[in-house]
């Protein structure tokens, strides 16, 4: 069992994360219900398969990814600035695009709410999905494919993850726009990833900020018909964002081979 887990262990990864988050879903659907997926799925998945595989060196490898938070405070700017001036230019663009769009000011309350909203995603939704996606995912393509190609496996299977979402806290006309954030996030997600000397914290604080600043403060001003031009918008500014990063960062794709690579054979990265 263990020589078939090695062989097959982002499938079986897959599996295990897909099923520890779904529970929820599929029984609240034999009750006439819905829910969304359990965000831990894919951490507990990350831990369960590199213990079997790796041991107590690879989990010191996983967990070593979690805590790595020197990569520069250049980094920590790009982290938190990217996700707030990528979705202020969505917005602009939008407004523009539907002047007619009656969209109100923010409500001075929901900012007092953004550091108790981001503390919860980053340790709930971030530290669920992050060190499956990133930590454990992520560096296993990336032992023989390019960062690009790993990216583009990697966001069909991180974009079907969120299906008990689709229809319920997204509603079906954002759907596909949604997909496409996906493969952009993943692909600028990447990025980070392999610049920050594959920091999985770096990916956390990244997810957290979208998440706080986009569905917790933005999306909820607009309307409905420009709520969907919206996310257009803005997911595919996220393409072009992530494909221009990992597409001309020649840096990264030699430094995201190297250090998957590393993570494979070293107990520990410098």
């Amino acid at each position: 069992m263990k020589a078939f887990i090695k062989r097959h262990r982002l499938v079986v990864f897959s599996i295990l994360a897909f099923a520890l988050s779904w529970y929820p879903w599929v029984f609240a659907l034999l009750r006439g219900q819905t829910t969304g997926p359990n965000p831990l799925g894919p951490f507990v998945a990350g831990i369960s398969v590199t213990a079997i595989i790796s041991g107590r060196i690879g989990l010191r490898q996983f967990f070593g990814r979690l805590g790595r938070w020197r990569f520069g405070a250049g980094w920590y700017a790009i982290i938190f600035a990217t996700p707030i001036l990528l979705c202020l230019f969505a917005c602009l663009i939008t407004i523009g695009l539907l002047p007619e769009a009656h969209v109100p000011t923010l409500p001075i309350e929901r900012l007092r709410e953004v550091p108790e909203r981001f503390i919860f995603i980053l340790l709930f939704i971030g530290l669920g999905e992050e060190p499956g996606w990133r930590g454990f995912a992520l560096p296993e393509l990336q032992t023989k494919r390019s960062p690009l190609r790993a990216s583009f496996i990697l966001a069909p299977i991180w974009a079907l993850w969120h299906l008990p979402l689709m229809g319920n806290e997204f509603s079906w006309p954002i759907v596909p726009a949604f997909i496409v954030s996906v493969f952009g996030a993943t692909l600028t997600l990447t990025w980070i990833f392999n610049r920050t000397n594959g920091s999985v914290l770096a990916g956390m604080l990244f997810h957290a900020t979208v998440n706080t600043v986009g569905s917790g403060l933005i999306f909820p001003l607009f309307p409905r018909q420009a709520l969907t031009l919206l996310w257009w918008v803005y997911s595919f500014s996220w393409l072009a964002l992530g494909l221009t990063a990992i597409v001309f960062d020649r840096t990264n794709s030699r430094a995201g081979n190297g250090l998957a690579v590393a993570g494979r054979v070293e107990a520990s990265w410098s």
